[in-house]
């Protein structure tokens, strides 16, 4: 993750050297979002050789999350600036449980960590109106509890998924260099798959990602 922002951020500043400013203004910000998420998740039981699926759970589900948000942005003049957004808490998916009631009754749900977006904001000649167009990317880690019990789920796999994001947003000057925004964003995630590592293991696949988020900002810039 780590090359790839030192990568974007280099494209960038190697198209800023053509822009008629030079003067780079820094700005970091603080957000409130609500995200949605959507995925197909595929479960396959495995048999004990670890040769065939035994059975194969698929559903398609959606859920909705509250969390924070910190980022850093410069801007390379008035209409581009090139940003870093990162969540630093965990994003937990519903559980998901089959065989309910049964003494094989397993639940599985998934986590999303270090939830990080690269990103262009271009205003755009509508007052305060900017479009986002990033890259994103996100550790998914898998959990599952097999049987009847109360005990800890066990993290069994982790992948990381990856895409484009885009947004529109408007921001609003207050004073004192200090701004509000508005924005929504919409992203498109590739697909990760994770098991258990054991012959007759338990693989865990999510597609067709997607989320979407609605946030408020506080900027300052310098």
């Amino acid at each position: 993750m780590k090359k790839l922002i030192i990568a974007i951020s280099s494209v960038f500043m190697l198209l800023a050297t053509s822009a008629n400013s030079m003067e780079l203004r820094p700005a970091i910000g603080i957000s409130g979002n609500y995200g949605a998420f959507a995925a197909t998740g595929i479960e396959n039981n495995f048999n004990e050789a670890g040769t065939a699926i035994d059975e194969t759970t698929k559903e398609y589900g959606a859920f909705d999350a509250e969390f924070g948000s910190i980022f850093v942005e410069v801007g390379l003049n008035d209409i581009i600036s090139v940003g870093l957004d990162y969540v630093a808490q965990d994003i937990e998916t519903p559980q998901n449980i089959s065989n309910e009631g049964m003494p094989n009754q397993s639940t599985v749900e998934a986590r999303f960590d270090d939830l990080t977006t690269v990103y262009a904001k271009i205003n755009v000649p509508l007052g305060g109106t900017y479009v986002k167009v990033g890259y994103s990317q996100v550790d998914v880690i898998s959990k599952e509890r097999m049987g009847n019990t109360d005990g800890a789920a066990s993290e069994f796999g982790n992948d990381s998924s990856s895409g484009m994001t885009l947004g529109l947003g408007y921001d609003q000057e207050i004073a004192g260099g200090v701004s509000l925004r508005a924005e929504i964003t919409a992203s498109d995630f590739s697909d990760v798959s994770a098991n258990s590592g054991q012959t007759n293991k338990t693989e865990i696949k999510v597609e067709d990602m997607i989320g979407a988020r609605a946030t408020i900002s506080l900027v300052k810039s310098f």
